[in-house]
C-alpha cells in the first residue's frame, strides 16, 4: 500500500521513513512458531528484523536501522517485554517507534499494563494472520502520520519559543504560529486553559473558537478514551516535554473518533513550563479505509467468507499445528451440483443469491472453530479445527460433516414465481497429516482431487487416497462393491420365523445377504456397519423395502395373516422423505400396511423426541407398526421410551442365552417381559437356540412371542414362497 507519509524525513536526522524502501518492523519474539508465522504472514510486504531477546533488540537499534514498527513478545527470558517497552519510551530516540504486544493473557488488567508501558496494540496468541496484516498496516500508516504532526509540533513549539524570547505580543504570536495546516493545534497556558486554536480544531471537532476559548483543556478533554489518563499523560510531559499517542477523541455532536495527538510543553529560560502546544488529526479514514482494504484482499465480496489467499493461509497454520501437536484435521471441496444451470436459467443476479444462501447453510453446518471459504464460483472449502482424532476419527468426522450439509439443504430455495431450487453438492476431502506432502497448496490440491474423482464415478462424496488408513481404504472398497451390488442384484433377502406363544409361525424377520461374485455369501455383519457410516444405508433399506413388500405381497396370497418386520436405521428414519417412502412403497406393493412392522433400536429416541414420536404417528396413520430391537442393551431412559408409539419389543438375544444359566440375567429377562406387559405391548424373544432356551421361555414367559435357530434358520425369502408353506417346527 502506497503512503505519502513514508516520504516524510525522521526526526533528529534518522531516516526512519526511508524514500521508495519498505517498512522495516523488527519482530522481538523467543518463540520459534510464532516467528514463523509472523514471517509468513508478512515477509512479502515488510523488511523483517527477527530478535529472540529484549538485549538481542536493544543491541539491533543500537547500531542498525530504527525500523518503522516493534512486534513485542510479553513472555521472555530475562529482560520481559515490558519492561523493555519501558525502555524504549523512555528513550528521545527511540520513544516515537510503535510497539505492539504479542502476548496469550487476554484480562483487561494486562493489556492496562502494556498499554501504561507504551505499547500502541496487541495481537493475542493464538496468532491470526488477518488480524496481524491488519494491525501491522494500520500502525505503519499511523506511524507515518504521527511522524509528519510530530515533526509540526516541534516546529510550532520552536517558534513558540523564539517569539517568547523576543517577548512578542500575543496577537503576533497567534499570527505567525497558527499557518493555514489541515492538522488541528491547540494551545494552552501554563494553567491548561486553551487560548487558541486553529480553522482546522473546528472542521474536526464541530467546536467553534468561542466554544472553547478561556476554557480548562481538561473539561474538554473529559471523554477522551485512551489507556492513559491525562494525569498519566501530564506526568509524562513533566519528565520529557512532549507526548504522543492514538486515543478516541469526542467531537460536539457526541460521535467518537479515532485521532492522533501530539502534545509538547513549552518553558521559559527558567525552565518553567509557559504554554502547551497540541496538535492533533482524524484518522477515520485510515482506519475504514484499511479495514476494507482488508477486507478486499482477505473476504470474498458476494459471500462475506475467507477468499482462497486467506483460506490457504488458515489451512497452513492448522496443518502446522497438527504436525507439532500429534492432532489431525480434514481438508474439504464442496460445489453445487449443477450450478452453471442455475446461472444460465436464472441469471448471474440470481445465481448471486443461491450462493449466499448455500454459504449460509454450509456456515450452519459447520463448528464454530472450524474455518469455511468461497475458493470460486460455486466452490467452497472447509478446514476442520484440529483435534485430538486418529486419521479414522477425522473420517467419520467428515462423513457427519456431509451428513449435515444434506441436511441443511433439505429445505429448496425460495425462487419467487419460478419452481424452488433443491440444491445437491459434491465432496471431496483429504485427511492429514500425512507422510507425503503438508502444505496447504498439496492438501487443497488433494481435496480437489477427491472432489473430482467423485464427480467422475457420479458420487457425492470421495476421500483422497493418500491420506487413507487400511481402515478407510476397506471402507471405501466396501462402498464401491455395494455400489455395484445395488446395480447388478447381488443382495440377497433372507428371512427367519417369528412364532406366537403357541409356536404357530406368525411372522417373518427380513434379513439381508450379499452374494458377493468374489467372497461367497457375506453376511450382514461384515458390510451393514460400513454402510450405516455413510448413507448407502438408505439405498440398501429402500432396495429391502421394495424387493421384501414385493414378495410379500406374493407370500400374502398363500398366508394372509402374516406379518414382516424391517430393520430401519436411525440415519434413514430421518430422511425427511421417510414417510413418504413407506407410503409410497405399500402402495406400489399392494402389501397390507398393518402386516408391515418396523424395527428401530433405541437410539432414535436420542434427538428430538417430539419429532421422532410425530413422524412414527404419521406412520402408524398409514396401518404400520413399530418394534423396539435389541431392548435392554442401549443407554436411553425408560421416561423417553414410553412416549415411543411402539407395538412390540424385543429382547436382545444376549439376554435369552445365558438367561437359563445366569440369575441375574433371568431376572433382566424378567424384568424387560414385565415393561413389556406394563406397556401393553407384544414382547419376542430373540436368539432361542436351544431346547433349553424353549424350555426357559415356556415356564417362566409363556406369553412371549419366540424367533431363534431352535425354530427356524434364516433362508431365502423365495424358501417360504415354495410348498409347503410353512417350515416344520420343532414341538
Amino acid at each position: 500500500m502506497s503512503d505519502p507519509y513514508y516520504e516524510l524525513p525522521g526526526q533528529n536526522g534518522s531516516d526512519v521513513f526511508r524514500p521508495g524502501g519498505s517498512p522495516k518492523i523488527l519482530v522481538v519474539d523467543d518463540e520459534p512458531t510464532n516467528v514463523r508465522v509472523l514471517t509468513d504472514a508478512l515477509s512479502q510486504d515488510y523488511d523483517l528484523i527477527v530478535a529472540s531477546s529484549a538485549a538481542e533488540a536493544m543491541d539491533i537499534l543500537e547500531h542498525g536501522d530504527k525500523p518503522h514498527l516493534i512486534l513485542l513478545d510479553i513472555m521472555m527470558p530475562g529482560t520481559d517485554g515490558l519492561q523493555m517497552c519501558r525502555n524504549l519510551k523512555a528513550r528521545r530516540d527511540l520513544q516515537h517507534i510503535p510497539v505492539i504486544f504479542i502476548t496469550a493473557l487476554s484480562d483487561s488488567k494486562s493489556e492496562e499494563e502494556g498499554f501504561r508501558a507504551g505499547a500502541v496494540d496487541y495481537i493475542h496468541k493464538p496468532i491470526r494472520l488477518p488480524a496481524v496484516r491488519a494491525r501491522v498496516r494500520t500502525h505503519i500508516s499511523l506511524s507515518g502520520m504521527l511522524e509528519h504532526i510530530t515533526t509540526l509540533n516541534q516546529a510550532l513549539k520552536e517558534q513558540l519559543e523564539q517569539l517568547n524570547s523576543a517577548d512578542q505580543p500575543d496577537s503576533n504570536l497567534f499570527e505567525r504560529v497558527f499557518m493555514a495546516t489541515s492538522e488541528g493545534i491547540i494551545l494552552l497556558d501554563a494553567n491548561e486553559t486553551i487560548i487558541a486554536v486553529n480553522a482546522a480544531f473546528s472542521r474536526i471537532t464541530g467546536y467553534s473558537e468561542k466554544d472553547v476559548l478561556n476554557n480548562s483543556y481538561a473539561h474538554l478533554s473529559k471523554d477522551i478514551d485512551t489507556p492513559l489518563s491525562l494525569d498519566s499523560i501530564r506526568t509524562y510531559l513533566t519528565e520529557h516535554d512532549h507526548w504522543s499517542g492514538e486515543l478516541h477523541s469526542r467531537r460536539k455532536s457526541g460521535e467518537l473518533y479515532p485521532e492522533l495527538r501530539t502534545i509538547s510543553s513549552i518553558r521559559s529560560k527558567n525552565n518553567e513550563i509557559t504554554h502547551y502546544v497540541i496538535v492533533f488529526n482524524d484518522i477515520s479514514s485510515v482506519k475504514e479505509t484499511e479495514q476494507r482494504l482488508e477486507e478486499l484482499k482477505w473476504r470474498d465480496p458476494v459471500t462475506g467468507l475467507s477468499n482462497r489467499a486467506l483460506f490457504l493461509n488458515q489451512l497452513g497454520t492448522v496443518l502446522k499445528f497438527c504436525n507439532r501437536g500429534k492432532v489431525s484435521t480434514a481438508v474439504l471441496v464442496v460445489d453445487i451440483n449443477n450450478f452453471r444451470y442455475i446461472n444460465e436459467t436464472f441469471g448471474f443476479k440470481y445465481g448471486d443469491q443461491v450462493i449466499r444462501e448455500f454459504a449460509k447453510r454450509l456456515s450452519k453446518a459447520v463448528f464454530i472453530d472450524d474455518s469455511i471459504a468461497r475458493l470460486s464460483g460455486d466452490e467452497f472449502g472447509i478446514v476442520l479445527a484440529p483435534k485430538q482424532w486418529t486419521i479414522d476419527d477425522a473420517y467419520r468426522v467428515v462423513l457427519a460433516l456431509y451428513d449435515r450439509i444434506q441436511n441443511s439443504l433439505a429445505e429448496p430455495i425460495q425462487n419467487g414465481g419460478s419452481p424452488d431450487l433443491r440444491l445437491e453438492v459434491t465432496v471431496g476431502a483429504a485427511l492429514y497429516p500425512t507422510e507425503s506432502s503438508n502444505s496447504p497448496y498439496s492438501a487443497l490440491q488433494h481435496a480437489e482431487t477427491a472432489h473430482r474423482n467423485a464427480k467422475a464415478a457420479n458420487r457425492p462424496i470421495a476421500i483422497f487416497e493418500d491420506s487413507m488408513s487400511d481402515q478407510i481404504r476397506h471402507q471405501l472398497k466396501i462402498e464401491s462393491e455395494l455400489n455395484r451390488a445395488l446395480e447388478e442384484d447381488q443382495l440377497v433377502l433372507y428371512a427367519q420365523p417369528q412364532l406366537s406363544p403357541d409356536r404357530v409361525l406368525s411372522g417373518l424377520e427380513i434379513l439381508i445377504r450379499w452374494n458377493h461374485p468374489e467372497r461367497g455369501l457375506v453376511g450382514p455383519g461384515e458390510f451393514i456397519p460400513l454402510a450405516e457410516n455413510s448413507r448407502q444405508i438408505v439405498k440398501i433399506e429402500r432396495w429391502v423395502l421394495s424387493k421384501t413388500l414385493e414378495k410379500m405381497s406374493a407370500l400374502h396370497c398363500i398366508n394372509p395373516t402374516l406379518r414382516c418386520a424391517i430393520n430401519i436405521s436411525v440415519k434413514h428414519f430421518v430422511e425427511d422423505d421417510f414417510v413418504e417412502t413407506i407410503e409410497r412403497t405399500l402402495t406400489n406393493s399392494g402389501f397390507p400396511a398393518e402386516l408391515l412392522i418396523l424395527e428401530l433400536t433405541e437410539s432414535v429416541s436420542a434427538d428430538n423426541l417430539d419429532k421422532v414420536v410425530q413422524k412414527m404417528q404419521d406412520i402408524r396413520s398409514l396401518g404400520c407398526t413399530f418394534s423396539l430391537d435389541d431392548f435392554g442393551t442401549g443407554y436411553s431412559s425408560l421416561s423417553r421410551l414410553q412416549h415411543l408409539p411402539i407395538s412390540e419389543v424385543k429382547i436382545d438375544r444376549s439376554f435369552v442365552l445365558s438367561a437359563p444359566d445366569e440369575p441375574m440375567t433371568a431376572n433382566i429377562v424378567e424384568m424387560i417381559v414385565r415393561i413389556g406387559e406394563t406397556m401393553g405391548v407384544r414382547v419376542v424373544a430373540e436368539g432361542v437356540e436351544t431346547q433349553a432356551h424353549a424350555d426357559f421361555l415356556h415356564s417362566r414367559h409363556p406369553h412371549v412371542h419366540l424367533q431363534g435357530y431352535f425354530f427356524g434358520m434364516p433362508q431365502p425369502i423365495d424358501v417360504f414362497l415354495e410348498p409347503p408353506n410353512a417350515p416344520t417346527l420343532p414341538k
